[in-house]
């Protein structure tokens, strides 16, 4: 092979090698995406389940650290598959981006169970769950807490992911 800055050939072996990195496309981006979704739906359920029946309330800072990890080890599990690689914007954004959802997921889980074991209730379940009834919800539940712990999944999400 003809070195061209040179002109002189050069054997096979002294090659440069090509990047030992892998890099994102299509395929990755897809298994990222889903790794990712997964993980997002279990740490919103988690994380619903908490907050009610459960009614944990600040500890939901250290479930919301652990699910933003969990997000963003799936989606680097699902993108790379332990290969060695650069740091993409693209996951990472991603991750923080299922880690807002995990939350608002979180926060339907516990309204729903919130319908489903209201004592007394005469409608049936799918009449008294409702966008009004939600919006309606997340304005008496949320505390404090609830945003801290959504900007640790974000921010945990974000870190993990690599």
């Amino acid at each position: 092979m003809t070195d061209h800055r040179s002109g002189r050939d050069r054997p096979l072996a002294d090659q440069p090698e090509t990047s030992e990195f892998v890099t994102l496309d299509r395929q990755r981006a897809l298994k990222a995406f889903d790794w990712g979704l997964l993980a997002m739906l279990g740490v919103g359920f988690a994380y619903g389940v908490l907050t009610y029946p459960v009614e944990l309330e600040w500890g939901l800072i250290a479930v919301a650290i652990g699910g933003g990890w969990i997000i963003g080890r799936a989606i680097n599990h699902g993108a790379w598959q332990g290969r060695p690689h650069p740091r993409n914007w693209s996951l990472r954004i991603l991750a923080v981006v299922l880690a807002i959802v995990a939350w608002l997921v979180g926060m339907f889980v516990s309204y729903v169970f919130g319908q489903l074991l209201l004592e007394g209730a005469t409608q049936p379940l799918l009449e008294r769950i409702s966008p009004a009834g939600f919006s309606e919800y997340m304005a008496q539940v949320y505390a404090i807490h609830h945003g801290i712990a959504m900007a640790a999944l974000a921010i945990m999400a974000w870190r993990t992911t690599r």
